[in-house]
């Protein structure tokens, strides 16, 4: 079961970076939400056949989904004091939808 270190943790660096990183990651959220909802729109128009636009489009949708998995791990290491390693997998869109900060 996860602490949350903003409750137990006695260390302050802990406690002062749990707000500068939220915030930060906040920040960040936004500009990937527009990018992920423009690559959305392009995966709609762009044509099956369009195999060079369709690659780029794919590296696309893959670094924001690590971008958002690095930051979601960050927070999570940050916040609680006893978080499981890193995982190597990327989270789905309804994980990443479902997390709040």
């Amino acid at each position: 079961m996860y602490t949350l270190a903003t409750e137990v943790s006695a260390d302050p660096l802990q406690q002062m970076l749990w707000p500068i990183m939220s915030g930060i990651v906040h920040d960040l959220r936004q500009p990937l939400s527009v990018i992920e909802a423009c690559a959305d729109y392009l995966d709609l128009v762009l044509p099956a056949s369009d195999r060079r636009s369709r690659g780029q489009l794919e590296l696309l949708q893959q670094q924001v989904g690590e971008a958002n998995r690095v930051m979601h791990e960050a927070l999570l290491k940050l916040h609680y004091n006893d978080a499981p390693a890193a995982s190597s997998r990327p989270l789905t869109k309804a994980a990443s939808a479902a997390v709040t900060y």
